[in-house]
């Protein structure tokens, strides 16, 4: 049983539909209470008169249903900050959340609330409740606070050690900018260490790792509970970008000691000569053992084969991180199978969040070499995916019967797909009349067909026609995107680009690296503009990044005048070369201060801002 505590602006006006909820929730009893002292002192009685679990929440219309339901069914102590910033909302909205306080902390709980009310004049964020009760020792979880979704190892390795690095952070008045800043540097030089073959390398390359993994969980336990109230959407793109661009060079170290492996004394010793490119990628004291294996030959052979698979497993990775960034944007929370915490635990370690991929990281590199390593991302992630898409699409349908859950504030879902001006152009010829999913599905497809049988088997301008096919997602641009599952649009979008792009480099003789490159700098600049959409803040079109129909038309015909290895060297280049300009013209000095919730992305500046 549980009694619940909804801190209101004015207690007279507190949101019915809430109460509502929380009663078809299993509440027990609902009182309301005004977020200033008085509430505050009335949230330290409630906790020392209850007896149970006591729930807080904060500016009802802020925190879904979904949110509340997983707090109520999480074990122990536990919250919930918004991470979403709503252009035009007052300052008091962005100070919500939600705080499921178990009965052995209430002692802390009611401490935390008096000393809240002799201190603090003005209205006091839910936030500011979970710091002074972290102040007084007590654990408190929080759900889906940081880049990626919590997992077993993030809960029970990272997050005690976490907890203690961001009380540290705070005492030093570091920021969560700065340990995400110390996140990616100590992951890119991981992933050097893991282009070494050497087992010194090895094993300072897994220190490197695995410190970069908490300095990541620190910053998001530090910012989700700031006493902003809120995770600032600067913040929470430095955390997303500074793990996907560590995962994706640890991916690139990887691949590359995959070449070193067939020259070294290592195949020497095992009886192999360099010129057997089967055995490049497998290493380490049991790597060698799979050189008769279908793990030798799986993606092609020698170091291109691993250098495939590598790219497979990015686009895998990087397609999934878009439809959780869809489907986050519909449901305004991740999409959760199991209400019950072991259960939860257990269901997001099989769905292979960033801890765990990390775990698989280390090990197979370590004892076999990259090829299993990339083996494993794929061929795991796309069970996962495909289990965690499962999940969301059911759930969908029950989203869609709610209004306000379907069309969420914050930005248009169309936003998020990276239309450049041709497409933006051609979409406004139905006027967005036409579903966008149906096109994109149909557009994927042939892609795909085309993509298996050999775009380099394709002559003259037929190699253009994955390009024609995709081209008729162009048509559903200007559609509003509020269908039950058009949350899928923009991931499927960039399924098809990569796709294509990988397809296209491969078979007409691209170096496997910089395939590679080109495909990383194509991820970052989809989630770039997701996370731009997310905060309110999206482009009407990509000018500067071309789009997604830009980059695939380029690609086209650099391909009919056979210039596709200089096309996307010079594409690779100007796009890593576009994403830092924003990254620290933008993003990265929007965190000091947060320029971005008045500006936008780039506060006014550069590229960022006149696109």
């Amino acid at each position: 049983m549980t009694v619940a505590l909804v801190l209101a602006g004015n207690p007279g006006e507190a949101d019915a539909g809430l109460c509502g909820q929380l009663a078809a929730l299993g509440v027990r009893r609902i009182d309301v209470a005004e977020r200033t002292g008085p509430g505050l002192l009335t949230v330290a009685a409630a906790a020392r008169a209850a007896g149970e679990r006591v729930l807080i929440c904060a500016d009802a219309d802020t925190v879904p249903e979904p949110v509340l339901a997983r707090l109520l069914s999480a074990g122990g102590t536990a919250a919930f900050t918004g991470i979403n910033a709503a252009p035009g909302r007052p300052p008091a909205a962005l100070a919500a959340g939600a705080l499921v306080v178990d009965t052995p902390d209430l002692d802390a709980l009611a401490q935390s609330a008096e000393s809240l009310a002799a201190t603090h004049a003005g209205p006091a964020a839910v936030s500011a409740l979970i710091g002074e009760l972290s102040d007084r020792g007590v654990r408190v979880r929080m759900l889906d606070a940081g880049p990626d979704s919590e997992g077993a190892v993030a809960q029970l390795l990272a997050d005690p050690a976490a907890r203690d690095m961001a009380r540290w952070a705070a005492w030093r008045k570091l920021t969560p900018a700065a340990l995400y800043g110390i996140s990616l540097g100590l992951g890119l030089v991981a992933a050097v260490w893991f282009a070494e073959l050497a087992v010194r390398a090895k094993l300072l390359a897994v220190t490197a790792l695995a410190a970069s993994f908490l300095f990541a969980r620190a910053a998001s336990l530090l910012a989700a509970t700031g006493r902003e109230g809120r995770i600032r959407p600067a913040v929470s793109w430095l955390g997303a970008a500074c793990g996907l661009l560590t995962e994706l060079a640890v991916y690139a170290g990887l691949a590359v000691s995959s070449g070193l492996a067939v020259t070294s004394g290592l195949a020497v010793s095992a009886g192999l000569d360099g010129s057997q490119g089967a055995v490049a990628g497998l290493n380490g004291p049991f790597g060698y053992a799979l050189q008769n294996t279908v793990v030798a030959s799986w993606g092609g052979a020698g170091t291109a084969g691993v250098w495939r698979l590598a790219i497979a497993a990015m686009l895998v990775l990087a397609v999934r991180r878009m439809a959780e960034l869809g489907y986050e944007h519909t449901a305004r929370a991740p999409g959760i199978l199991f209400p019950r915490s072991v259960l939860r635990t257990l269901e997001q370690a099989l769905t292979l969040p960033a801890g765990e991929r990390l775990v698989v990281i280390v090990v197979t590199s370590v004892f076999f070499g990259p090829r299993l390593t990339f083996l494993v991302l794929l061929g795991w992630g796309l069970l996962a995916m495909g289990y965690l898409l499962a999940g969301k699409i059911a759930r969908s349908a029950d989203l869609a019967r709610s209004a306000d859950l379907a069309r969420p504030a914050g930005g248009g879902l169309a936003a998020y797909r990276d239309d450049g001006i041709v497409s933006r152009w051609i979409g406004g010829l139905v006027q967005g009349r036409l579903p966008p999913l149906p096109p994109v599905l149909v557009g994927l497809f042939v892609t795909s067909v085309l993509a298996a049988l050999g775009l380099g088997n394709l002559p003259g301008i037929l190699v253009l026609t994955p390009v024609e096919a995709m081209m008729l997602a162009a048509l559903g641009a200007w559609h509003p995107h509020d269908g039950r599952l058009d949350w899928l649009v923009p991931a499927l979008l960039m399924a098809g680009e990569g796709v294509f792009l990988a397809a296209l480099g491969l078979s007409h003789r691209v170096a496997a690296w910089l395939v590679f490159t080109l495909l990383a700098a194509v991820v970052m600049r989809h989630v770039d503009v997701a996370f731009r959409a997310r905060v309110g803040r999206g482009l009407p079109a990509d000018v500067f990044g071309l789009g997604w129909e830009g980059r695939m038309l380029l690609a086209g015909f650099a391909a009919l005048a056979g210039l596709v290895p200089l096309a996307y060297a010079l594409l690779s280049g100007y796009l890593w070369m576009l994403f830092i300009w924003d990254f620290l013209s933008g993003w990265l000095r929007a965190t000091d201060g947060d320029e971005l919730d008045r500006d936008g992305p780039g506060g006014g500046r550069g590229p960022a801002a006149a696109t």
